[in-house]
């Protein structure tokens, strides 16, 4: 098993990876925005959304935690 400290670094490379991945996309949208191709720039900024989205989805979830008393 993991140690909880590597977990929580790897999860947060995961999430900072990501968050990357966004920007660029991001990036690349104004670039194309810029250029008039408006639905390849819509494209990208959804791609981007998307990565945000899997970033905020990472590391353990709430009601997996939770456990119900008897």
């Amino acid at each position: 098993m993991k140690e909880p400290s590597k977990v929580g670094s790897s999860v947060d490379q995961e999430r900072d990876q990501l968050k990357g991945e966004a920007q660029q996309f991001y990036e690349a949208a104004k670039v194309k925005a810029e250029a008039g191709e408006v639905t390849e720039a819509g494209l990208l900024i959804l791609k981007g959304l998307n990565c945000e989205r899997r970033a905020k989805a990472r590391g353990p979830q709430v009601l997996g935690l939770i456990r119900k008393r008897d």
